[in-house]
């Protein structure tokens, strides 16, 4: 025996509590998103290159500033050549990546000595290069 129900049939309901939580949570979650991005708060004109990596999620960062004396900064603070070595010691617990910031002006020799101490203590290296040309 087959039941009817007595009831009027009616489309159903747009809940639009729920969708309207969803809408708000992606737009909190791209707004603060971009806020965490990994940058250096030491300023460099990085050199230009086409090829790029993905993106790492956690890193050290290792800045070369050019000048009159050569400035070398781990994770924005400013160390010596010995005191980075010490740092880059005691980091690998940490993290086995390192992003090296060398300003396109900072000597060649420089660069690839920072490279070497890095190299040296068992870290993958990245370089970091910008997208545009660095006028001369």
């Amino acid at each position: 025996m087959k039941l009817q129900s007595s009831l009027p049939t009616r489309a159903a309901p747009l809940y639009t509590a729920p969708l309207l939580d969803a809408v708000l949570l992606l737009l909190i979650f791209f707004l603060l998103g971009s806020n965490f991005i990994l940058k250096s708060g030491i300023a460099v004109d990085l050199p230009f290159s086409d090829s790029s990596l993905p993106a790492v999620e956690r890193s050290h960062i290792v800045t070369i500033v050019p000048g009159e004396a050569i400035q070398y900064y781990f994770n924005e603070d400013r160390v010596t050549m010995e005191e980075l070595e010490l740092r880059l010691e005691q980091g690998v617990e940490q993290t086995r990546q390192v992003i090296l910031l060398a300003d396109a002006r900072a000597a060649y020799g420089t660069v690839m000595q920072v490279s070497t101490l890095i190299l040296k203590h068992g870290y993958d290296l990245a370089y970091a290069t910008g997208s545009e040309p660095v006028a001369p």
